[in-house]
């Protein structure tokens, strides 16, 4: 049952290790608990330059890190950037001091820029996943994703109660599990795919060229890059902000964010993975969801609030979809270095955004003004890409069954 499959179909055991890793490296037993703990050491400012060491770190070394996982080796690569995850909460736990962070801080900056791409490029090549596969793999690992963050979201805050050191202690130990995990993974690719072997700059210059190589795959980037931005906006204060506008005290936030992630993964498995299964259906859901989430959460109304908050948390977790239907036009010999581009430029566009949706927020006293942006950038953005890449799609369907 954990791995169930389609008549006929099997799962190949690179995927079953694909899939418990997404479990194990979703588990953030730290999250809930890691700015008390720290605010013991260091000051806040410092807890802020932490998260931006961390943040320019990954930004630095993504794509010289793709590089190395397309040119040399997928395995090599996660197995590094697992590592250096499995040492980071270990570095904080043991520092006593503000340079110690900074050192935890890389390693979790290198560590996620070395597993950026990396893993879902080696499943996607593998000799024995599909394409269809694959897309089956991408529903299971939100599953699994999503249940690993609210089972460690529900721990971090018990172990953290029993002993302070012990959630970095278990992030620490679900990282080793992470390591064997991947360590038993086979790095067998397709027979047409061919590994890169022009120079390093020369192969980003391709990779480059490969992302914007037609209209289709510039207007989903184009798409692709603003979805994520708005959302990380949310993520980082944005949805927070608004709940204390309510009048939510912070049990109750805790309660919410636990309750809507429980909710949307009922709702992912029941309904939306069984209804989204073309690449056109996703995109209108996308689309049209982003729409009428933010419309919903600009609005005064504390019950509109809740059911775009839980739009929002369902698009948060299928937001991968996009990354998938790039990975069908891309070639395999520049694919992690294409995929780690892709979410560079998306960093890079979010570094702004932050400011200015704090600026906006600031100025307009309400972080609704911020959702009221969001649905405007939807309607003029996000919409007419999704009108595209409907008609698109739906042409080269009606192409493949003639």
């Amino acid at each position: 049952m954990f791995f169930k499959r389609a008549p006929g179909e099997r799962l190949d055991r690179v995927i079953k290790l694909y899939l418990a890793y997404k479990f194990f490296g979703a588990l953030y037993f730290t999250y809930p608990i890691f700015y008390e703990f720290a605010s013991r050491t260091i000051t806040p400012v410092q807890v802020g330059m932490f998260f931006s060491v961390i943040a320019m770190c990954g930004l630095i070394a993504d794509i010289p890190t793709a590089i190395v996982a397309d040119k040399r080796s997928r395995k090599f690569s996660a197995l590094v950037g697992v590592g250096l995850l499995a040492v980071a909460p270990v570095a904080v736990l043991v520092g006593t001091s503000f340079p110690m962070y900074i050192v935890a801080a890389l390693f979790y900056g290198l560590g996620g820029a070395f597993m950026s791409g990396t893993l879902e490029s080696l499943v996607y090549d593998h000799k024995n996943v599909t394409k269809a596969m694959y897309r089956r793999v991408n529903a299971f690992e939100i599953t699994y994703g999503q249940a690993g963050i609210l089972v460690s979201a529900a721990c971090g805050g018990v172990l953290f109660s029993i002993s302070h050191g012990a959630p970095f202690v278990t992030q620490a130990a679900t990282g080793i599990i992470c390591v064997v995990l991947i360590a038993l993974m086979q790095e067998q690719y397709k027979e047409s795919h061919v590994r890169s072997v022009v120079s390093s700059r020369k192969h980003f210059s391709q990779s480059l060229k490969h992302l914007l190589a037609t209209p289709y795959l510039r207007v989903i980037v184009l798409m692709g890059v603003v979805f994520s931005v708005m959302l990380g906006m949310c993520i980082q204060f944005v949805n927070e902000a608004a709940m204390i506008e309510h009048g939510m005290q912070g049990a109750v936030r805790g309660f919410l964010v636990s309750g809507a992630g429980v909710a949307t993964l009922i709702i992912l498995n029941l309904f939306l993975l069984r209804w989204l299964k073309s690449d056109a259906a996703r995109i209108l859901y996308l689309g049209c969801g982003a729409a009428v989430a933010y419309v919903c959460m600009s609005l005064g109304s504390l019950p509109l609030f809740l059911l775009g908050y839980l739009m929002w948390c369902c698009l948060n977790a299928t937001s991968s979809f996009i990354r998938v239907m790039i990975q069908d036009h891309i070639p395999g010999s520049h694919r992690s270095t294409i995929m780690s581009s892709f979410k560079t430029l998306a960093v890079l566009v979010g570094l702004g955004a932050s400011t200015g949706t704090g600026i906006l927020v600031q100025w307009a006293h309400t972080p609704r003004a911020a959702y009221a942006l969001f649905a405007g950038i939807a309607f003029v953005i996000l919409l007419p890409c999704t009108l595209w890449l409907t008609v698109h799609l739906k042409k080269l369907e009606s192409e493949v069954s003639l």
